[in-house]
């Protein structure tokens, strides 16, 4: 079976551990932040736009999946969604 060349660069971390081991990041990326205090409306919508902005049109699959990857859902929300989702009975 014949191989794709330049796979194993691509199933090995040790490129990107290196690369991160040596890039200096500014001071305040120590700061850790409480998402807890964001208004996640607001950085929601900035999201969006932002998104758009790049892809130079709007797509809601992937406006959706970047919000969810930095605004992940709090317990609270989750079980709204679960008291709907089981059906009847």
């Amino acid at each position: 079976m014949p191989s794709i060349k330049g796979t194993a660069s691509i199933t090995s971390t040790h490129a990107l551990q290196k690369q991160l081991r040596s890039t200096t990041f500014p001071a305040n990326f120590i700061q850790k932040v409480n998402i807890g205090k964001v208004h996640r409306a607001v950085l929601t919508h900035w999201i969006e736009t932002r998104v758009e902005q790049i892809l130079g049109f709007e797509d809601d699959i992937v406006s959706s999946t970047a919000v969810h990857l930095f605004l992940p859902e709090s317990a609270d929300d989750d079980g709204v969604e679960d008291a709907g989702a089981g059906g009847g009975g």
